[in-house]
């Protein structure tokens, strides 16, 4: 039978597709997608939309998920998000153990730690945030302004007998750092009296001389600077250069949706490049602010502007190596009951090899 030319041209459009489909790893799902210039070339899927709960800590460190959720990638490639909003990671492990959430952004904690003792089978699937270089000051230890500016704090080692606030408590990653500085300077936390209370509250306390140093992270780094309420006494960078600050983690039984947790991850890896795009290349910023003051604490664009971007891996790999360290770490510490947990039976980058198939490699 002969073809005419149209018959041709939609017969080789088809090949190309469905060719296209199943090198990304995605031809048993192909009927839900379509091409979509609204998404700047990424398929866009047309199937039923699968709904799942997202927790969220609402801090400046999840710019780059309010980016995702706020132009609307997650819908685009099928999931109905709706957001549950948390103090820290560690109120987030219970939920996602019993599937009451599916995923969240989580720092790597002792409470998370010892779930997967308890054999919790969550998923560390991604980057939230992780430290460069000796000059990343993403994670700082700061001290009030007028020490610093009084010399009576220049380095560390005057930190001995002056109170320092490490953010929730212990088992979380302050505590680490923190640990490391003082080890480096001759000190233990013996040393200083600690103190816990979130970034906002100790900046409020630095302000008003209730203590002496903190533990802030970025762009409430920059606030302090800017309003010279604490100068940067060490930038994480050059404690720990390239921790593993926070992970993105998936419920047991959300992991085994695995076409679900893909999809997940194409919207959360265009959010993350779109935050990399616009504050390390500089590219449509302004438009990234604008969504930013209006959904995160920090309502002043010029803090935006000039704070430390936020490290995090635009193909979602994490540093296994580290958070062996870290766990390591708390068991050391005493956050850790029973052994150091296997973190290679938790560590899944399924997902995130899957997704860069369909988004592409960064």
């Amino acid at each position: 039978m002969t073809r005419r030319p149209w018959q041709i041209l939609v017969i080789a459009c088809l090949v190309i597709a469905c060719s296209g489909l199943s090198c990304s790893g995605w031809s048993r799902s192909a009927l839900g997608w379509i091409s979509s210039a609204a998404a700047q070339g990424t398929p866009v899927w047309t199937g039923p939309k699968t709904p799942m709960k997202l927790g969220v800590t609402g801090r400046p460190d999840s710019a780059f998920l309010m980016l995702a959720l706020h132009r609307g990638y997650f819908d685009q490639h099928g999931i109905q998000i709706e957001t549950v909003t948390g103090g820290s990671g560690n109120e987030f492990v219970a939920p996602l153990a019993q599937d009451r959430i599916q995923a969240a952004s989580g720092s790597l904690n002792a409470a998370l730690f010892n779930a997967l003792n308890r054999g919790v089978d969550i998923r560390i699937v991604a980057d939230f945030a992780h430290l460069g270089g000796e000059g990343d000051g993403l994670a700082s230890i700061m001290a009030r302004a007028d020490l610093m500016d009084s010399g009576a704090i220049r380095s560390p080692a005057d930190l001995k007998g002056k109170e320092i606030s490490l953010g929730f408590g212990r088992g979380h990653y302050s505590y680490l750092m923190a640990r490391t500085m003082l080890a480096r300077a001759g000190l233990t936390f013996a040393d200083v009296t600690l103190r816990n209370m979130s970034t906002p509250d100790s900046l409020v306390a630095l302000s008003n001389k209730v203590i002496d140093a903190s533990f802030v992270i970025e762009p409430l780094v920059t606030a302090a600077l800017r309003q010279n309420i604490a100068r940067i006494l060490v930038k994480g960078g050059a404690v720990e250069p390239g921790a593993q600050l926070a992970v993105l983690v998936f419920s047991p039984e959300f992991a085994r949706q695995s076409d679900a947790a893909t999809r997940f991850l194409m919207a959360y890896l265009r959010g993350a490049r779109d935050y990399h795009d616009a504050f390390v290349a500089g590219k449509d910023r302004d438009a990234a602010i604008a969504i930013l003051t209006r959904t995160l604490p920090v309502r002043d664009p010029e803090i935006w502007k000039v704070a430390m971007p936020q490290q995090i891996d635009l193909n979602g790999r994490v540093n296994v190596a580290d958070i062996k360290r870290q766990a390591a770490a708390y068991k050391e510490l005493g956050d850790i009951t029973g052994p150091v947990p296997d973190i290679d039976k938790y560590v899944d980058h399924r997902f995130s090899e899957e997704a860069v198939k369909v988004v592409g490699v960064r």
